[in-house]
């Protein structure tokens, strides 16, 4: 998915339609950008002061709402799979992401405008950082169970000194199991077995003569049982690894089944999975909303700041076409470069860069940033 950035300034209302007069400019003389109407409620202003805090606390979390939103998409896309659409899965109120946007509407349901703006934004705010919680636990049981399977994935590699015996050792290799006796399982280099069928019963007393097989080869070692007293079992380890012979740490247990237990894992790995994935579809939609309706407040609260009351503004969604972010920077400072430091405004703009948008520049009317780019890490 290519990440598109959305602008979204406001203006004050003029005698002319200002939307009309933005669009005539960018759209109609120039094929600049494409436009659309921003539909912004009249919310509860509350004093000078509250808006002033307000503003700064805002981007706070206006930051932290776009970065749980994006998490999830991540999240997401890593669960896809690489030949499902990725553009399709990210839907907002079941339609796609611009749609959405361009046709935005205020859900008063969810969010009522009598609240207060700073209880209005904290409870959107709050909102998402739960869904930022989720999604973590949701994620770390995934893994966990994923880790596990991966784990188990391992046992059954890799050379006889490493995996798993499980799946090797039946019980009739088992020559020996008592209170006072057991049968061991030792890796022996292919180059050394010579030397084992030579010295295993020498290796330390009590050995029970001509009790070693070979269970199973692999390129690198072969694994053979040898059965003792268990009182000098550490001492035979000891010895045994002196001669490069590797005593497995391993207990036989005839209920152990690593296929079963390999297939368990898979279908929980399955099901956690297909859980999560219809989390993120379901709340990158909710993280989404939260975000769009956090970015209307911070339009109006700025809009009033800038502007002043009674609110008599119009916020403008506008997309930027590919290459022609300069020559809309400089039709809108044509448009509203009244409003500020015409000085500022077109010293800033001649620095900005193709590429995109330093946020932190000013400008003589209310910009904000909607940046969808949505792709995952590794694609």
């Amino acid at each position: 998915m290519e990440g598109k950035t959305y602008w979204l300034i406001s203006a004050p209302k003029t005698n002319e339609d200002t939307f009309n007069t933005l669009n005539k400019k960018t759209t109609d003389e120039q094929d600049l950008s494409l436009n659309y109407k921003f539909q912004v409620p009249d919310l509860k202003v509350g004093t000078l002061d509250i808006l002033m805090a307000l503003s700064d606390e805002l981007i706070k979390m206006d930051i932290h709402v776009e970065n749980v939103t994006k998490k999830i998409a991540t999240q997401l896309f890593d669960l896809l799979d690489s030949k499902q659409d990725k553009n399709e899965s990210l839907t907002v109120n079941n339609n796609n992401i611009d749609t959405y946007l361009t046709f935005f509407r205020w859900d008063e349901a969810k969010f009522p405008q009598s609240q207060p703006l700073k209880t209005l934004s904290e409870n959107i705010h709050a909102q998402v950082a739960k869904l930022d919680e989720e999604l973590r636990s949701k994620t770390s049981d995934y893994n966990g169970v994923a880790n596990a399977l991966n784990q188990e994935e391992r046992k059954t590699g890799g050379n006889l000194l490493a995996r798993d015996l499980s799946d090797i050792v039946k019980q009739e290799h088992i020559v020996v199991s008592s209170e006072y006796m057991e049968t061991l399982f030792v890796a022996v280099p292919k180059s050394l077995y010579d030397l084992w069928k030579a010295t295993y019963e020498k290796i330390t007393p009590f050995i029970i003569p001509r009790s070693s097989v070979l269970i199973k080869e692999d390129n690198e070692y072969g694994l053979y049982s040898v059965a003792l007293f268990r009182k000098v079992s550490d001492d035979f380890k000891n010895a045994a690894r002196e001669k490069r012979f590797i005593v497995r740490d391993f207990s036989f247990d005839p209920a152990r089944n690593i296929a079963n237990d390999k297939k368990k894992l898979e279908a929980e790995k399955d099901k956690q999975k297909k859980g999560l994935i219809r989390w993120c579809k379901t709340n990158f939609s909710e993280a989404f909303v939260a975000w769009v309706h956090l970015k209307a407040i911070r339009v109006f609260v700025e809009s009033v700041l800038r502007y002043g009351l009674p609110t008599n503004f119009q916020a403008m969604l506008i997309l930027p076409h590919r290459g022609k972010n300069k020559k809309l920077r400089r039709v809108l400072n044509e448009l509203y470069g009244h409003l500020g430091s015409k000085a500022i405004a077109f010293s800033k703009d001649d620095d900005e860069e193709e590429g995109g948008v330093d946020t932190e520049k000013f400008y003589p009317y209310v910009f904000l940033e909607i940046n969808l780019d949505f792709k995952s890490k590794d694609q």
